[in-house]
């Protein structure tokens, strides 16, 4: 056998013929090169919707809400909600355009004012007015739905003390 192996060249040249046999059949058994090549008539580029949605909803959700505003989504005179414990505190979350009164006042707690006007055609208008905390400000409403959210005074940031300037030494004469 050592005469075979040093004719042909050593050990290395055995080992590197059972590698190649060994890949041919490997490739052999896994199918021809067509199979690995996709076919190009199956090709098809992707449908414009797949980017692009087809209505706008898609992108927020709509403004207007479905269920009308009932009388439990209402303040009185003093800005208490229907059924509601008057002591009870806000549970703090944003407020956004289309929320009813009482979602507000359980964002942002009971208001310091409330001013109810009844408008042509049966709707009700109310104006909510905030003076303290962080979102102070006038929330307007037409038939129980947040339309308009003014602004109101801010406490300025604190100021900053400033420290007097440091006396140059005099020289001594």
């Amino acid at each position: 056998m050592r005469v075979i192996l040093q004719r042909i060249g050593g050990t290395r040249a055995l080992l590197r013929g059972t590698v190649a046999a060994a890949l041919a059949s490997g490739a052999a058994a896994c199918g021809s090169i067509q199979n690995m090549v996709p076919d190009p008539a199956n090709f098809r580029l992707p449908d414009r919707t797949t980017f692009i949605p087809t209505n706008s909803n898609a992108y927020a959700r709509p403004v207007s809400v479905d269920r009308p505003v009932g009388p439990a989504d209402l303040v009185d005179g003093q800005g208490q909600c229907a059924g509601a414990v008057p002591a009870a505190a806000a549970v703090p979350r944003g407020v956004s355009l289309e929320m009813t009164e009482c979602e507000v006042v359980r964002a942002l707690g009971q208001p310091q004012s409330v001013d109810l006007t009844p408008q042509a055609g049966g709707q009700r208008n109310a104006v909510m007015t905030y003076t303290t905390g962080e979102r102070a400000g006038i929330y307007q409403f037409v038939g129980g739905r947040l339309t308009a959210i003014e602004r109101g005074n801010e406490s300025p940031p604190p100021a900053v003390a400033k420290k007097p300037p440091a006396k140059k030494p005099k020289p001594p004469a």
